[in-house]
């Protein structure tokens, strides 16, 4: 299935199904339970902590036909309930790698270990020369829902999250009635998607019909706050083919990187290159928390830029959220990584600013 070293960001990695639905933050994945190491809370997704802030970890995924026992010399080992919904894929933060789990839609128990998650912690991150700190072991069998567990737990980063998720409420979770409504809709969408995008192009009103409301339901996040504020150039957006809505997501990168007078450098032109052929990027920026490190020391950025520098990179900045649309535009869903890229270039730069906002409308013939 997989047995291999995997790229984590943020410290966390997941597992997507195609067709769940959208949730805002990982308090909806942890929500109700005892765990704070898989969260399983939200239908057809894990949401899998890790150690490691950035970098790559070693990851081995297994699919049983019954319970297997376990493995004692795991530091930390944890339980919970899933079930797919649709296709499901372990996936990296940002758009990275994705690794088909091949699951049946039907009830499964996780079992999640790991090792070395305190050493990991204490390290941050880890380069591409340094051994291997922290690791992990998924596992899927079949089995009736059942409420998830800690198992083992040795570590104070898991005491610690445990901890944390346990005085979280419960998600609210979707109507399933809406949902089997709003997926059918979407399914209808997905399919016949270029054939509307041509005939809205086509007709006399300017860029006429409305944006479906699943699509817009799609949009998770602060992509799905730019789509309902800019309904008219979402639906702009909506009416341009695939590959036309990825050259504008790449666009808006390039743009940003420029705004931020970052674009001509020798280390991060290529990444723009790579995105734009989509390619894999490219170190630094194989990694988030590389890439701001490289930026760090860079003496070429701009000096309004560079007290932003002695922040992390997770800390909220204009400068973070212009390099931000890099990772962004790298969404699967085409109009998902432009909405996404967009959302950040509006952080960054403001929705008054002419760029992205006002270029973004004159190149789409949008008043």
């Amino acid at each position: 299935m997989l047995d291999d070293e995997v790229d984590v960001s943020y410290s966390q990695i997941y597992v997507e199904s195609e067709d769940a639905s959208p949730f805002d933050d990982m308090k909806d994945t942890f929500g109700g339970q005892s765990n704070g190491l898989c969260g399983a809370a939200w239908p057809g997704t894990l949401w899998l902590a890790t150690g490691l802030h950035y970098g790559r970890v070693g990851f081995r995924v297994e699919v049983h036909d019954e319970r297997p026992d376990a493995d004692e010399g795991w530091e930390e080992i944890v339980e919970a309930p899933y079930r797919p919904v649709g296709r499901a894929s372990l996936v990296e933060w940002g758009g990275g790698d994705s690794w088909d789990l091949g699951l049946a839609e039907t009830d499964y128990r996780v079992r999640y270990s790991a090792s070395g998650v305190d050493r990991a912690a204490d390290a941050h991150s880890r380069g591409d020369d340094e051994p291997m700190i922290d690791r992990y072991l998924l596992q899927f069998w079949p089995c009736p829902p059942e409420p998830d567990q800690v198992v083992k737990q040795t570590s104070r980063v898991a005491d610690h999250l445990h901890e944390l998720v346990s005085t979280l409420p419960p998600p609210e979770l979707p109507d399933p009635d809406e949902e089997a409504r709003w997926k059918a809709e979407l399914d209808e969408w997905n399919r016949e998607g270029e054939r509307v995008a041509a005939e809205m192009a086509a007709e006399a009103a300017p860029w006429g019909g409305t944006l479906p409301s699943p699509a817009m339901r799609g949009m998770g996040g602060e992509a799905r706050d730019v789509a309902l504020a800019e309904k008219a150039l979402t639906r702009a957006l909506a009416a341009v083919d695939l590959d036309g809505q990825r050259r504008i997501a790449n666009w808006l990168v390039r743009r940003a990187y420029q705004e931020i007078g970052i674009a001509e450098l020798d280390w991060v032109a290529p990444a723009l290159d790579a995105l734009d052929a989509g390619e894999t990027l490219p170190p630094p920026f194989h990694r988030v928390g590389v890439a701001w490190e490289r930026l760090r020391t860079e003496p070429r950025v701009p000096a309004r830029f560079a007290p932003m520098l002695e922040v992390g990179a997770d800390e909220d900045s204009s400068l973070r959220r212009a390099v931000g649309t890099l990772y962004a535009a790298r969404s699967l869903t085409p109009l998902q990584a432009v909405l996404a890229a967009l959302a950040e270039a509006v952080r960054a730069f403001g929705a008054d600013a002419r760029f992205p906002l006002a270029e973004l409308k004159e190149k789409l013939g949008v008043d």
